[in-house]
């Protein structure tokens, strides 16, 4: 079931507005008023500080996350599975590009801030628990090759993902290109990961 819809996301969808056109070091009470249209002294009734705000913030972009991953369709071989939910972090529009800067802001601010890095370590669990279910299941039935270790390889599919989506965020050359390397990065790592594909 979909995580519910919180207090104030009005002022959250703000936040992700700031950070989305000028990074997480503009968010400010006032700022976030600004962009979401109301009074300074709304956004503090919801959340008492910037910490606060920042981080309930990141919850809500991790909770949309959640969602479109719920919307993807599971039918198919792990690979097929796979192949659909890491491409819901590559930028291959503009909408999308705009989630990978956001989403690359926060987890760049979370090394340093305890209260995000908690936010991202949890997400992080359920991301890899999810894929090495998968990766297990598909070793199982032979899809995978028996020596692939599950658990590891869900370590490496995150990595290679916030790998890709830097690349397709700072790499020089056109929206277009760079999603398409991306696209071309994950389909070559799926590959190694469980061999050519079956045609």
């Amino acid at each position: 079931m979909s995580p519910p819809i919180r207090r104030g996301a009005h002022l959250l969808d703000a936040v992700v507005e700031v950070v989305a056109e000028h990074g997480i070091g503009a968010v400010s009470m006032r700022s976030v008023a600004a962009a979401a249209g109301v009074s300074t002294a709304q956004v503090q009734y919801y959340f008492p500080s910037k910490d606060r705000l920042v981080a309930a913030a990141f919850e809500h972009v991790c909770q949309g996350v959640e969602r479109r991953g719920g919307g993807v369709d599971t039918s198919g071989t792990a690979r097929e599975v796979l192949s659909r939910l890491l491409r819901l972090w590559l930028p291959s529009d503009a909408g999308r590009a705009r989630d990978a800067r956001v989403w690359l802001a926060f987890t760049a601010a979370a090394a340093t801030s305890p209260a995000l890095r908690a936010i991202n370590d949890e997400v992080e669990r359920d991301l890899r628990a999810g894929f090495a279910g998968l990766l297990r299941d598909a070793r199982q039935t032979g899809e995978l090759p028996q020596d692939r270790d599950p658990e590891l390889h869900a370590v490496v599919l995150l990595a290679v993902v916030d790998g890709l989506v830097t690349q397709a965020v700072l790499a020089p050359g056109t929206d277009r290109q760079r999603s398409a390397l991306a696209e071309r990065g994950l389909d070559a790592h799926l590959t190694l990961l469980f061999g050519k594909e079956r045609t």
